[in-house]
């Protein structure tokens, strides 16, 4: 296979595990948009500024994480503590119980299809060192091991997983409030610029470097539990 070929084959397989048709349950979070929306605070005229504000606080930290387990896939031997203590320093750094379990939840089943997908030893090493430990495993460091072990770049992978998050909290809200199909694709559009800033930052930073104040989302997602009537698990 030539190189041209295999970069295609990389960019079809990266395609495919940021679908939102993906089967690890991401259309069953809405990671404290339904709160929000139920509450007023997030309605169609302001969702977009939103986003951008997510973007740039979550989404940064988030491709951080992303960016830092794709490149722990290029020491096996350290891998499976490393791993661990991203995973750790990523439960600390969500401390609201539905979107952190939300979280964990997406990234398991994400590990374990891929895992069914290329049977790759780093995944099963993934799986059974977050077992052991009873550590979760986040869905953003999920997506960047992942895109190390199919080879596609660092960048690259952050830059998928962003896209996705987004999408998927888009549908969310076309389920929550009345947002049509072609207002969401023309604001998926004009996110991609923000997707950007936030990989640019989150890459020039690093994990050390980030931190997100996220108290309207942290807030939400506590609230989540007692709405009367609920679409979403977070």
């Amino acid at each position: 296979m030539d190189t041209t070929s295999n970069d295609d084959l990389q960019l079809l397989r990266l395609l495919q595990m940021s679908d939102s048709a993906l089967p690890i349950g991401s259309t069953a979070h809405s990671f404290g948009l339904e709160t929000l929306v139920d509450d007023g605070s997030v309605t169609v005229a302001v969702l977009a500024n939103y986003l951008r504000g997510m973007l740039a606080e979550t989404g940064t930290l988030e491709a951080a994480y992303c960016m830092a387990a794709h490149g722990m896939a290029a020491d096996a031997a350290e891998f499976p503590a490393a791993w661990v203590r991203l995973n750790q320093r990523l439960d600390a750094l969500k401390s609201a119980r539905e979107s952190r379990a939300g979280s964990a939840a997406l990234g398991r089943r994400f590990v374990q299809l891929a895992r069914d997908l290329c049977e790759h030893p780093l995944l099963d090493a993934a799986l059974s060192s977050a077992k052991q430990t009873g550590t979760g495993i986040h869905h953003c460091a999920a997506f960047g091991l992942t895109g190390a072990v199919i080879g596609v770049d660092a960048r690259r992978s952050a830059l998928a997983y962003l896209n996705q998050s987004v999408a998927g909290l888009v549908s969310a809200c076309q389920r929550l409030m009345p947002l049509g199909q072609t207002a969401a694709s023309q604001l998926l559009w004009a996110l991609k610029p923000a997707i950007l800033e936030a990989v640019d930052e989150a890459e020039a930073r690093g994990i050390s470097g980030v931190s997100a104040f996220t108290a309207l989302i942290d807030s939400a997602s506590l609230r989540h539990p007692t709405l009367s009537t609920r679409l979403f698990i977070s």
